[in-house]
């Protein structure tokens, strides 16, 4: 379980995220959704910390699975974003592109797991065509640049995996997405969701409806939550969907 108790994240001098009050649940999941600039994607970094020196967070509470957020060391953190692992929005950009595809596999499973070599391929093979991949060894010569957006979103989610994260924190995973690509990844998480807990920043509508059991409304850096988002006239209003 995620808690969260009167979270304030600040830049420099300007607050973006004020008093957030949230709790979820093992085995729920949950969108977060509001207009572009309302905090949706600061509160997922805001989860694992994962921010540069000009930002100062605080909170009464900020727990995962019992574990304080806030007093663990930068070695502590690394180990947290394995368990909550995060699938950036723009996926080419936060995936090193001078490495190939097998190299950062290894790096991250030779980092969070004791196997050995053969045993970390096979592992990232594994998640690979669990997530729909069949040229597993072009996959892993492969550049993160010379995949397709519904290709490197996948190889992202697969990077996720590989160290048996319990939390997905997913930034707008299907943006920019053909609708048959959009559709294949409703379905791969539709099975992520069995097993591990599912946070996403969204404003996709079927994800909203299909995927989520509770939805989180943002806008100003503040949250409000609403069990119907598609009658409140408030929520159908930040969403632009009236």
């Amino acid at each position: 379980m995620i808690c969260i108790n009167n979270l304030n994240l600040y830049y420099q001098n300007t607050q973006i995220l004020q008093d957030i009050n949230l709790i979820i649940k093992d085995n729920k999941t949950l969108g977060i959704t509001g207009k572009s600039g309302s905090g949706k994607s600061m509160l997922l970094r805001s989860i694992i910390r994962l921010f540069g020196n000009k930002f100062t967070i605080n909170a009464k509470t900020l727990n995962v699975d019992n574990i304080n957020v806030l007093e663990l060391d930068s070695k502590k953190l690394q180990n947290l974003r394995a368990y909550v692992s995060f699938v950036f929005q723009d996926v080419q950009s936060s995936i090193y592109p001078l490495l190939n595809l097998g190299d950062i596999f290894d790096i991250v499973l030779k980092t969070h797991t004791k196997l050995n070599k053969k045993q970390r391929k096979e592992k990232a093979f594994f998640y690979l065509n669990s997530l729909g991949f069949d040229n597993l060894e072009l996959i892993w010569h492969s550049y993160i640049y010379q995949l397709s957006g519904g290709m490197a979103r996948r190889v992202a989610l697969a990077l996720a995996l590989v160290c048996d994260s319990k939390y997905l924190l997913l930034d707008e995973v299907t943006s920019s997405l053909d609708k048959k690509n959009e559709e294949k990844m409703l379905k791969i998480l539709e099975n992520l969701k069995k097993d591990r807990n599912l946070i996403f920043v969204t404003h996709d509508i079927n994800i909203l409806k299909s995927l989520c059991d509770e939805v989180a409304i943002m806008e100003n850096g503040k949250i409000y939550k609403c069990k119907d988002i598609f009658t409140n006239p408030f929520t159908k209003e930040i969403l632009e969907l009236s």
